[in-house]
């Protein structure tokens, strides 16, 4: 390996020479990568092949629900997905992501099969419940790759895979071996992870706010933080115990932000206001709450 690594890796700059043109002619197009349901992210986020993205958020603030919404928009544009829910088994994970796809809180029996139907070969299931070992779980990605041929992964959460919340160098050796198989699976990698405590949860976590090492965020290609807008919700229930109207700029402001601090290769670090939907369990981008329908191409 000593002497044949040189020879393979040490190369002149001039072997891109193609490559790099095309970069260039190539650069005005399109961005390349699954897109989000939202539409304020689809200019500069994306979610390619070869990458991880770490989904960061306080503890119920809905990162799961909005992350199997997203998985749906994956779904939706052909690119299959696996979930491994660790914290939630799947006879509360899965209703919850049909009531996103019916985009009503009852589906019928018949619908729920019509959904079912569409979800075969789309949205996978690890089903696995409590902690893992990262060589288990290593191998369960390396298998969604080679013979289901699946496009991303999610992971929900980190704390089921590495134990120890002070265990910096477990931490930093998981996410640089995940970072190493979605390079080699060609896969997107989605890890959930949890911020730290601050002094409020009206205090929106940033990049710096992710429980553990530093390793983790410098480590992954992107990041998205997802907040729950509990003082608007508090502004509300305070108006409803007092009996009087809910005034309308309370009404007007967003129930969750979507945050990008880290895009390593987009240009999109910014947040978009979200709207959430009690029957549907949907987050959307427009106040008036029309639900999405992922299924109308069928």
């Amino acid at each position: 390996m000593q002497e044949s690594e040189p020879r393979i890796k040490v190369k002149s700059v001039d072997s891109w020479t193609q490559a790099i043109i095309d970069v260039f002619k190539n650069g005005e197009q399109e961005a390349q990568g699954a897109k989000l349901p939202w539409p304020a992210t689809h200019d500069g986020l994306r979610f390619r092949p070869g990458e991880v993205t770490l989904w960061l958020g306080i503890n119920g603030h809905g990162k799961s629900q909005l992350l199997n919404q997203a998985c749906l928009g994956f779904a939706a544009q052909g690119e299959p997905v696996c979930i491994g829910s660790f914290e939630m088994p799947p006879l509360k994970n899965v209703p919850r992501m049909l009531r996103q796809l019916a985009t009503t809180s009852q589906p019928s029996e018949g619908y729920i099969r019509k959904m079912m139907s569409w979800l075969r070969g789309k949205v996978w299931i690890y089903d696995h419940l409590g902690a893992i070992r990262p060589e288990q779980l290593f191998a369960v990605i390396r298998y969604c790759h080679q013979e289901l041929s699946l496009k991303h992964f999610v992971i929900d959460s980190m704390m089921k895979c590495v134990h120890g919340e002070d265990d910096m160098n477990g931490q930093k050796a998981f996410v640089d071996q995940l970072c190493r198989l979605a390079r080699e699976c060609e896969m997107h990698i989605h890890l959930v992870h949890h911020s730290r405590k601050k002094e409020s949860e009206r205090d929106i976590p940033g990049k710096f706010d992710a429980k553990g090492s530093g390793a983790i965020i410098d480590q992954v290609d992107q990041l998205v933080t997802v907040w729950r807008n509990k003082p608007k919700e508090a502004a509300i229930k305070k108006c409803r115990d007092e009996g009087s109207p809910v005034p309308d700029d309370i009404k007007k402001k967003c129930d969750a932000m979507l945050i990008c601090d880290k895009n390593r290769h987009g240009d999109w670090e910014d947040h978009a206001f979200l709207w959430f939907d009690p029957a549907s369990l949907q987050y959307m981008s427009d106040s008036r709450r029309q639900p999405i329908d992922f299924m109308r191409n069928i």
